[in-house]
């Protein structure tokens, strides 16, 4: 079916209703958006600019109400081979850091690394960050860790508040607009070029590296030498 294919795409169930609907009815504005699909007009609205940032949408301006149409459906082919050409550079950016990690040894503690899938694997990690207690440093492409957990990313902030962690997050300048300010919490941006689609994550002895898709994958290393390592590389970009 079309729709579970466009999921494999990345698109959210609003996301295809939305789609689906623009592609069968032609132009529509948001209110009339959200009466015809039963959606709430916040989330027709934001769905609505995900799909213009996933470039199978666009829109234009009549009598200063933006309305809304699905592209041509090649825009479809162009999003695939974007995605295959993240996988490629995920894959990449994998192997160089496993060959590097291979290259760095430690005579006081063994490696220890492990592999954690989909919603519930990765709640773990999250969990654990929060049971360590250690200062966090982030580095992010865009804000999946919202996007994937929605209810669950502002319960988590606001026991990470309680426990007084400290997070620093370095994100592209493009998602400035998109971020909240929350207590213990502080940003740096760098060009929108420099992004990785690798988020990592840096607590105490620990590195994590998440590939965000539909069936998201974390490797978790547990390592003081190399958690140093990350974290000198984080203070230099943070400190530029």
């Amino acid at each position: 079916m079309l729709e579970e294919n466009l999921s494999k795409l990345g698109f959210s169930p609003s996301e295809i209703k939305i789609y689906l609907h623009l592609a069968k009815n032609g132009s529509s504005y948001p209110n009339r958006i959200s009466a015809d699909t039963k959606l709430n007009r916040t989330n027709v609205y934001e769905a609505l600019y995900r799909l213009v940032s996933k470039g199978v949408t666009s829109f234009i301006i009549k009598n200063k109400v933006k309305w809304f149409e699905a592209k041509n459906p090649d825009s479809l082919l162009s999003l695939i081979k974007e995605k295959e050409d993240e996988f490629k550079t995920t894959k990449t950016s994998i192997l160089e850091e496993i060959k590097r990690l291979n290259l760095i040894k430690s005579d006081k503690k063994p490696l220890e690394a492990t592999i954690f899938s989909d919603k519930k694997g990765l709640r773990m990690i999250f969990e654990d960050i929060l049971e360590t207690r250690k200062p966090i440093s982030l580095i992010a492409a865009q804000l999946q860790f919202k996007d994937y957990f929605g209810p669950y990313f502002e319960l988590w902030h606001k026991e990470r508040i309680e426990r007084n962690i400290l997070q620093r997050s370095i994100f592209p300048l493009k998602v400035k607009d998109k971020l909240e300010n929350r207590k213990f919490l502080e940003y740096r941006f760098v060009d929108n070029k420099f992004t990785n689609p690798t988020t990592t994550i840096i607590y105490g002895d620990n590195c994590v590296f998440i590939q965000w898709s539909d069936e998201p994958i974390a490797i978790k290393i547990n390592n003081k030498e190399i958690s140093k390592s990350h974290l000198n590389y984080f203070n230099i970009l943070w400190n530029s």
